[in-house]
């Protein structure tokens, strides 16, 4: 076995990586450490057993999974913890997305693009099954029915891995500029749909 097959590979994931820190602020330097570690392993375990796992929608999932299962095997309140750590990356993420948004022109591209971007984002290419219900310029609302993250999330047998990523996304759409997010369900929770509605509003700063 060579060096970096040795690795974590949480340690390798840019987007999980972070969450090394909380878990050691949340459970002590040595428990954290030794839940670093074995959510690494599971992590390793999952994806050699269906290399798949690794790719597009697995590449978010399986590391949620293999940390919300550690967490969860080692006493811990794995939704809260994985939760407040998709806050703080939607934050992190936020602050990046308000200042390309802030460049001016930029929040009319997006917007004038919006329903080609979500295509792109939540779009059947992807495994999502969604609903139109508005079009700019008033508004550009989508119902999304089915979600590739949550299904896989329950295949996994953590259907509440996923929430972390829902926190992340909730938060980091607060930061565009000129453009206003809702959403107040997700499937994820249990509703029929995640209710996504964008408008174009000036007074959003």
């Amino acid at each position: 076995m060579t060096m970096n097959e040795r690795k974590n590979p949480l340690d390798r994931h840019s987007f999980y990586k972070p969450c090394r820190k909380l878990i050691l602020r949340e459970c002590g330097i040595l428990k954290g450490c030794r839940i670093w570690e074995e959510a690494g392993e599971e992590l390793r375990r999952m994806t050699a057993q269906n290399p798949k796992l690794e790719e597009h929608n697995g590449a978010m999932v399986v590391p949620a999974a293999a940390l919300y299962k550690t967490l969860e095997a080692n006493g811990q309140d794995a939704e809260r913890i994985m939760n407040s750590f998709g806050d703080q990356m939607g934050e992190r993420f936020a602050k990046i997305v308000h200042g390309i948004t802030v460049i001016p022109g930029a929040d009319k591209l997006i917007w004038n693009n919006v329903d080609r971007i979500m295509h792109f984002m939540s779009g059947p290419d992807f495994g999502y099954e969604r609903r139109i219900v508005s079009e700019p310029p008033k508004m550009f609302g989508v119902d999304i029915l089915s979600c590739p993250y949550h299904e896989l999330a329950k295949e996994l047998g953590s259907e509440k891995a996923v929430l972390c990523i829902c926190h992340m996304d909730k938060r980091y759409m607060q930061g565009f500029h000129h453009i206003r997010y809702e959403r107040s369900t997700a499937v994820s929770e249990g509703a029929a749909c995640c209710d996504y509605r964008l408008r174009y509003d000036v007074s959003k700063k």
